[in-house]
């Protein structure tokens, strides 16, 4: 494969794949990795969580709505990160 061509199909996903992944709450890191939750939803992590176990994939928040950017980064932290 021509280098030119390596990762382009990360370019061409909504946000170039990059979100804040619902297990482990990293911000802008690039969410390749699906996994299934006892509901059968689908989820996509980071690739640090992608060898989770199923207790984490279900303690998973919804990061669908929230911003990451680093403005919006202390209200994050309140929200969901309070209670450690």
């Amino acid at each position: 494969m021509a280098k030119s061509n390596r990762g382009r199909s990360v370019w061409k996903m909504e946000n170039r794949s990059r979100g804040i992944c619902p297990i482990c709450r990293a911000t802008r890191v690039k969410l390749l990795y699906t996994k299934n939750k006892s509901d059968r939803t689908q989820i996509k992590v980071c690739k640090k969580c992608s060898n989770a176990d199923a207790g984490k994939i279900e303690a998973a928040i919804d990061t669908s709505k929230v911003a990451y950017r680093r403005k919006h980064r202390r209200a994050f932290d309140l929200q969901y990160n309070s209670g450690k």
